[in-house]
């Protein structure tokens, strides 16, 4: 019997950046699959006429799957991910940061794989990123070695958390996200962090080994919206606003507690310190007593318990983020996915795309 693939949309939050925006488009269009649409929302940036330009210009070479939207107000990214789900059409949601790429061949996988498992709400992926060419990835983060399918239920909630904090390919089943909207974690840069867990508790996640998509290694630009403001300082991550962030997702997991009833954040809270070396090492370059103040602020939050917390801290102390990072490379190179850390959901493994 022959599968109809699924409508994707692919959702792109847009705000500055048009220069990015052109190979963004591209990497979308030259997709395989046919089912598309690309709708962009356009947050009220200084760049709002060049993005329009940019769109306009897709549309006289006969590109019509482009369905374009301007806010009148800034809404932030939270507000403005939540108002993509409701403007798109598709039966599932491909979100893309506006300065990523998709890689060749990932809408026709995502498109397959959903077809054959319409019981699933969540997709995350492997993803890469880049400096300036994107033919020399700097480094490919793989969660798992295969594809594979999870249960619903809190383990599952928790093993994603984490995971999609990076928004590049991530997927939702549209319906199952609208039904979910709300605007009580606008400002916190986490808003699908919450779609995830929500959906999750209810319904089945993937996990696709296929490298989806990647993210370009850029200067943020958030802080722009009233529920942005004073958290994040466009241009960069300060210490404050990733311990704003590591503290928002940690309210996302306690209110989802206090919801459902669950025990969410003592699962995410031993996850987030198992892997707590990326947000340690994003501080790590800045003066010791500014990094120790980081430190010591994040063990507070929950984390001064977990004793590979402590192990990163002095390994990016003592021998430096560019030898902590060496040797991640090398680590991620020889075990071909990241090292399972604590008792992670792992689901089961699919035997591969059935390709009609």
């Amino acid at each position: 019997m022959r599968l109809v693939s699924p409508k994707l949309s692919v959702c792109i939050p847009a705000y500055n950046r048009a220069a990015y925006l052109v190979p963004l488009l591209d990497s979308i269009v030259d997709q395989d699959h046919s089912n598309l649409e690309i709708v962009i929302s356009e947050d009220n940036s200084p760049e709002r006429e060049q993005i329009a330009a940019v769109v306009e210009a897709y549309r006289q070479r006969g590109v019509a799957c482009i369905r374009y939207f301007e806010n009148e107000q800034t809404l932030g990214f939270d507000g403005n991910l939540r108002v993509l789900f409701a403007r798109a059409t598709g039966d599932y949601c491909v979100m893309m940061g506006n300065d990523d790429l998709l890689c060749p061949g990932s809408l026709e996988t995502i498109g397959l794989l959903l077809a054959q498992h319409p019981e699933v709400a969540v997709v995350i992926r492997s993803y890469g990123w880049f400096f300036d060419d994107p033919r020399n990835l700097d480094q490919t983060v793989r969660y798992f070695p295969d594809t594979r399918i999870f249960d619903p239920g809190e383990s599952t909630a928790a093993t994603f958390f984490r995971r999609v904090g990076v928004l590049a390919g991530l997927v939702f089943r549209r319906a199952d996200a609208i039904a979910a909207a709300t605007d009580r974690f606008d400002g916190t840069l986490y808003y699908q962090v919450y779609l995830a867990g929500e959906l999750l508790l209810q319904s089945h996640g993937l996990y696709i080994a296929e490298t989806i998509a990647i993210c370009r290694e850029n200067k943020p630009d958030f802080g722009q919206s009233i529920s942005e403001r004073g958290k994040f300082q466009p241009g960069e991550y300060t210490s404050d606003a990733r311990i704003s962030m590591i503290r928002a997702m940690l309210a996302i997991a306690a209110s989802m507690d206090e919801l459902h009833h669950g025990k969410l954040l003592q699962r995410v809270t031993k996850d987030l310190g198992n892997y707590s070396y990326y947000f340690l090492a994003y501080q790590a370059n800045r003066p010791f007593s500014e990094f120790w103040k980081y430190y010591r602020t994040l063990g507070a939050m929950g984390f001064r318990d977990n004793v590979l917390f402590h192990a990163y801290f002095w390994c990016l102390a003592l021998f430096g983020k560019a030898n902590c990072e060496r040797f991640i490379k090398f680590l991620r190179s020889s075990l071909k996915a990241t090292p399972r850390l604590g008792r992670l959901e792992s689901g089961k493994p699919l035997q591969g795309l059935v390709r009609s």
